[in-house]
């Protein structure tokens, strides 16, 4: 599975972190065994969520994921089974592989899997800077 976004430990699980326009963090997951009682599941979609307080998460990392095609580094937007919509806003680099062209300085389109080399750009940083 593709992971895009920020990250952290709470009480030693991994879990996706979000901030809403009143500065909540909340911690997400899908994972029913890392849920206790105060997670909610507020749309009923079997997404769990809880607000936490920055000093109770550890080993914040924001993750980029990007793939190398034929050598070219591109943007790597949404994956389906096996294969992944890869973007870029260089001409060459969209003609040489030849993306779609979907805006004036956009080209992006379906790639198999197999054909790209994921990589993931993992930065740390500290989740008081989040609000």
């Amino acid at each position: 599975m593709l992971k895009y976004g920020d990250y952290g430990k709470y009480r030693n699980k991994i879990y996706k972190i979000t901030v809403d326009m009143d500065d909540n963090i909340f911690i997400m997951t899908r994972d029913s065994d890392k849920i206790d009682k105060s997670f909610k599941d507020p749309n009923n979609t079997g997404l769990f969520e809880k607000i936490v307080n920055a000093n109770e998460l550890t080993d914040c990392i924001r993750i980029k994921p990007y793939g190398i095609l034929n050598g070219e580094k591109l943007e790597i937007l949404k994956e389906r089974e096996n294969e992944y919509q890869v973007a870029t806003s260089d001409l060459l680099i969209g003609t040489k592989l030849k993306l779609p062209r979907i805006d004036r300085d956009l080209w992006m389109g379906w790639v198999p899997k197999s054909d790209v080399t994921l990589i993931e750009d993992k930065k740390p940083f500290n989740p008081n800077d989040l609000v």
